[in-house]
């Protein structure tokens, strides 16, 4: 299990917490500040007293200063529900991807966790809904554990069949995916994923081999989805078409997902999970 998710990044991601981009946080104490006033350990500001306040928050050594009542605001502390919604298409049992994706989302999960948020994951298996909820620092290893016996996606639908698997009162969704799917799907994902939480993220997942295939010769193609086959003798030009296309489907998720206010990382399985926690992530202002 160490191998798989390193104890001292384990660590390192303790010291990490999740920055919010929108929407209301949950009604659950937690440690994730937001704009309500109410009763936590962070000072906002004062107020004149008035009858039906809270007296226990009146600042006696402001009182005697002035001869005036004043109580203490303060931010109120809530809980982040955050909720990741994991990619099972074969496509991404393409190389190291499933892997991948499995530390991407084990980290998120140890992020919340540790940071006393309430933090689930859904997954489509056989076309049913897979959902594992956990709250609470102690539940990291749990958690860790749950998601490193995935078994290799299987699924052959794409991800608009797993909307359904998000729960209500997500005020931080991740999406962890190759996003290979057609541009016209990508769009109405965003389009839906918008509509069920405020603040969404995608993470998409190519191999090195997506990004630039180094074939030669006659090779036949498999899609793992469809089982369609391809013959094609790879040339410059061959090579030169695919990443132009490459480009445009890329150029055109991000537009997507741009309209519909979504945050996008594009990586790969050589960045490596702590590159991608530690610093793309603090890049984007993800975590801090």
């Amino acid at each position: 299990m160490t191998s798989f998710f390193s104890s001292s990044l384990s660590a390192r991601l303790g010291r990490l917490s999740f920055v919010q981009h929108g929407g209301r946080l949950g009604h659950h104490k937690g440690s994730h500040v937001s704009k309500k006033t109410g009763a936590s350990l962070e000072f906002s500001d004062f107020k004149e007293y008035h009858p039906g306040d809270d007296i226990r928050h009146i600042d006696w050594n402001v009182y005697a200063r002035t001869d005036s009542y004043f109580i203490k605001q303060f931010l109120d502390e809530q809980e982040m529900r955050v909720h990741i919604v994991l990619d099972t298409s074969k496509s991404m049992n393409f190389e190291d991807k499933w892997k991948f994706a499995q530390q991407i989302a084990i980290g998120l999960g140890q992020i919340a966790l540790k940071n006393g948020d309430t933090v689930s994951i859904s997954r489509l298996v056989s076309g049913k809904k897979q959902l594992f909820t956990r709250k609470g620092a102690r539940q990291a290893g749990s958690w860790m554990t749950y998601i490193s016996r995935f078994e290799q996606p299987s699924e052959t639908t794409g991800l608009l069949d797993g909307i359904h698997t998000i729960p209500k009162g997500t005020t931080l969704l991740f999406v962890i995916t190759d996003a290979l799917e057609p541009n016209e799907n990508l769009t109405q994902l965003f389009n839906q994923l918008s509509t069920r939480c405020r603040d969404v993220r995608v993470i998409a997942i190519r191999s090195k081999s997506e990004l630039a295939p180094n074939y030669q010769g006659d090779i036949r193609f498999i899609d793992s989805e469809s089982e369609k086959i391809s013959e094609v003798t790879m040339m410059p030009s061959i090579e030169n078409t695919y990443l132009l296309q490459q480009k445009k489907h890329q150029l055109r998720m991000l537009e997507s997902a741009t309209k519909y206010g979504i945050d996008v990382i594009m990586i790969t399985p050589q960045t490596g999970p702590e590159d991608v926690f530690t610093i793309q992530m603090r890049r984007q202002g993800w975590v801090r």
